[in-house]
């Protein structure tokens, strides 16, 4: 895992487009915009409060064994008043979007804050090459679009939570249905089909 602290990375970043409600691509179109389920990287999302001493932190972080398996895609944020050491620094990881990955981060932080100052962004993890995509999925539904998805003929839809991060895949009769019902079993009332064939 590579850390990164550049304007052009970051803008990539905040210049994702959204996959709107609704929205439903083929398997071969899916595939196009998804990046390999193994590896991410970490980009710096600069603030006012990060000095050195805390972009060196953060080049720990990305290099312990902890956050080499960081699944993209993720956000860390911290509060500017309490600094990175404080207990409010969290990691979220594992969601479809990144808009998703910072509302998770910013909840959890802001409940643990102790400063008056609001959490903010302070990295994203992302898959390795990363480019702005208006299709995404989080690593582990990915891996599960490209190992089980792709594999076989027939009737097959994949549904996912924006929310919470939660996948399914199905084939068959009925594999819309069933995705979705898959996807809600965490709780998730959001799941939503993304790619049918």
């Amino acid at each position: 895992m590579r850390i990164f602290l550049t304007t052009a990375a970051v803008l990539a970043v905040s210049v994702s487009a959204v996959f709107g409600a609704g929205d439903v691509l083929d398997g071969k179109s899916a595939k196009k915009m998804l990046f390999a389920y193994k590896g991410s990287e970490f980009v710096i999302v600069p603030q006012d409060f990060i000095g050195d001493a805390d972009t060196a932190m953060l080049n720990t972080m990305a290099g312990m064994t902890e956050f080499k398996s960081v699944l993209y895609y993720g956000a860390i944020a911290a509060s500017p008043n309490d600094g990175l050491a404080h207990k409010a620094t969290v990691a979220t990881s594992n969601h479809h979007t990144f808009d998703a990955a910072e509302q998770a981060a910013l909840t959890e932080c802001n409940g643990l804050r102790s400063g008056t100052a609001k959490c903010v962004v302070v990295a994203h993890i992302t898959p390795k090459k990363y480019t702005a995509q208006i299709f995404q999925l989080s690593a582990s539904a990915t891996a599960a679009f490209k190992k089980t998805y792709l594999r076989g003929r027939g009737p097959k839809a994949l549904a996912i939570s924006p929310s919470l991060g939660s996948y399914a895949v199905s084939k068959g009769d009925g594999a819309a249905d069933a995705a979705i019902a898959a996807c809600a079993t965490d709780g998730a009332k959001d799941c939503q089909v993304v790619v049918q064939d």
